[in-house]
């Protein structure tokens, strides 16, 4: 077992506060606090080359027609465990809101903004009523625009056209086989034996020139495919060119390591020499621990698999507050690969570790619950709320596959956030607390440049009138092997409004851009977009990516059968390498066309944008 503990006093650095980590003996003074994981690894169980484009629509195998499906599995949020998850609302709600109005003059206009994918049964094969929330991936290039949902991908131009033989189901996007008992008979009948995938991720890598996507793969486990043999893996891909449309590299991790437990919520990055990859993995008869892995990104890029993917499992932490809560250790969950961007807009690979002088893989999470040091469960935001986030290093990444020594993990504990606590459910004009308004997790994946992390989450925050979902954002600066400080900072809106599920990229020039969702009970969910400047607080509302055109799910959201609908889980942005920003966010559409209509009143529709103009460079 690796033991990593970090020193209790604070560190001050340039106005911000953080604690170094220290590899021995606490010292004096020292908190108490450490954490722990053990050594893994992830095997490839395949790799192969698959070109996705079809000259027709794939909409996988036949779809399900078994009921409600997604609204009966788990929840698979870690922390739901814990008692009073949900911030109380306030006693009174704001009646006469004024609208609100675009704001902040730092926020332009989009240059792009076209349709993204939409919520139907041939979006989402696998349940034949529609699957929910779509989740969010997107990967920009100067010539492409590449996105992924819930379970379907398709390649566009800038202008939003989408490519010949686009879109293709996840399922052919990966070339994922269907699913099957040892002796070749059906497992999962009603589904056409197609398999369950779910959560994708992409970005696109500047300073390579090529295009990465991941899916996860679950059977047997939480509640998918029961008489299916038990399977849970990752895919990640990386194209062989950089066109999208063309061929793809493609891997097949094994994630549970021969554990009985399964992975959920897939989580990428990357550095200039590795891939990163993690997963919160839940037991098939109970408990939980988080994981994280490395991949030799040259080597996928080639086709070639002589590496070994090398990772920990079971990332945990004691303090003083774990022992005043006697829930036991604090368990990391979604312990998110930072996603490393080269220093300047136009890849210059040389100084794509942004500065901190080494390539290790970097992570970071929040301390959700029980707070290390206060031993607070993050119910109440007045009486009960947690602080602190870890960054996670993974050194020597990829000396193992030379024969090196294995990596190793450290981390850095930095307790000096502004206090969070699990949000409330958002309001919508057809219901009062029905959407769910986010939770501590950090959702989309942090970016990394020039030495600071940009990374957000959903937080319950009073303001003023109510308690609602609002967004607590942060900075993380690295400094040097051991070292960090933070600076974080509210976002939240006026009245009942509601702002949820945060994505980050700095754009290269010093702002960065923040898309999250924003409803209430006047304002049917959309998607937004708002820039500051990099260390400043943001200002203003931002601009409306796409507005609602209806409440999402009216004739079940509040209802006793669904008393709260799910939202999210993640947005997604991309810098293109060439002067623009790419946005993806989610809201509640009313098409009318059969082939886009809300299937079981799952209104969810994708919009896409783009901020910023084309260079010279390009």
């Amino acid at each position: 077992m690796a033991i990593i503990t970090v020193a209790g006093s604070a560190l001050v650095i340039a106005g911000t506060v953080g604690a170094p980590m220290a590899s021995a003996s606490p010292p004096h003074g020292s908190s108490g606090v450490s954490f722990s994981s053990t050594p893994v690894t992830s095997a490839i169980v395949a790799h192969y080359t698959v070109t996705p484009q079809s000259r027709s629509q794939a909409t996988g195998g036949r779809a399900a027609t078994n009921g409600n499906v997604d609204d009966q599995l788990p929840d698979l949020s870690p922390k739901a465990k814990l008692a009073g998850r949900a911030a109380p609302r306030a006693s009174t709600r704001s009646s006469a809101v004024a609208p609100l109005r675009n704001g902040g003059a730092a926020t332009p206009r989009t240059t792009a903004s076209f349709i993204g994918q939409q919520g139907s049964n041939i979006t989402c094969s696998y349940f034949a009523m529609g699957c929910n929330p779509p989740d969010m991936a997107i990967a920009a290039s100067p010539r492409f625009v590449l996105q992924g949902v819930n379970t379907q991908w398709e390649v566009l131009d800038p202008s939003g056209r989408v490519a010949s033989g686009w879109p293709v189901s996840t399922q052919r996007f990966f070339g994922v086989p269907d699913e099957f008992n040892p002796d070749g008979s059906a497992c999962d009948p009603t589904s056409g034996n197609q398999p369950f995938l779910s959560d994708p991720r992409a970005f696109y890598d500047r300073a390579d020139h090529r295009f990465w996507a991941a899916t996860l793969q679950v059977e047997g486990a939480l509640g998918i495919a029961p008489n299916c043999p038990f399977k849970t893996v990752y895919y990640i891909a990386v194209s062989r060119t950089s066109d999208p449309r063309g061929a793809w590299n493609v891997y097949e991790f094994e994630m549970s390591h021969g554990t009985p437990f399964a992975a959920d919520f897939t989580q990428i990055g990357l550095n200039g020499d590795a891939v990163f990859f993690s997963a919160n993995m839940f037991g098939l008869k109970g408990g939980f621990f988080a994981e994280i892995f490395e991949a030799n990104k040259a080597q996928m890029e080639r086709g070639r698999a002589d590496f070994t993917a090398d990772g920990f499992a079971n990332l945990q932490g004691t303090g003083p507050g774990t022992a005043t809560a006697g829930v036991g250790p604090f368990l990391a969950d979604t312990v998110q690969p930072v996603l490393t961007l080269s220093g300047d807009r136009y890849g210059d690979r040389s100084r794509s570790d942004g500065g901190a002088g080494s390539q290790d893989g970097l992570f970071v999470d929040t301390v959700d619950g029980p707070d290390l040091l206060s031993g607070n469960l993050c119910s109440n935001p007045t009486t009960d709320a947690c602080k602190g986030l870890i960054l996670w290093r993974m050194r020597d990444p990829i000396a193992h596959d030379h024969g090196a020594r294995a990596p190793t993990l450290t981390a850095t504990y930095l307790p000096h956030t502004k206090p969070f606590a699990f949000p409330p459910a958002a309001d919508q004009p057809s219901c009062n607390a029905c959407v769910d308004g986010d939770d501590l997790r950090i959702p989309a994946t942090p970016v990394f440049m020039d030495g600071t992390i940009y990374t957000g989450w959903g937080t319950a925050l009073d303001n003023g009138t109510q308690v609602v979902p609002a967004i607590e954002w942060a900075q993380v600066d690295v400094k040097g092997a051991h070292h960090a400080s933070t600076t974080t900072g509210y976002f939240a809106l006026q009245g009942d409004n509601a702002a949820t599920y945060p994505a980050f990229m700095p754009d290269g020039t010093g702002r960065v851009v923040m898309v999250y969702e924003h409803m209430s009970h006047t304002t049917f969910p959309e998607a937004k977009y708002v820039v500051h400047r990099s260390g400043a607080p943001f200002t203003g509302t931002g601009r409306v990516l796409k507005s609602g055109e209806a409440s999402y799910r009216p004739s079940l959201c509040g209802t006793a059968a669904l008393p709260v609908c799910r939202w999210g889980d993640y947005e997604a942005l991309s810098s293109d390498g060439n002067g623009r920003v790419w946005l993806a966010g989610q809201y509640a559409n009313t098409h009318t066309d059969p082939n886009l209509a809300p299937w079981f009143g799952r209104n969810w529709g994708t919009w896409i944008g783009a901020i910023g103009s084309p260079s010279r460079h390009d």
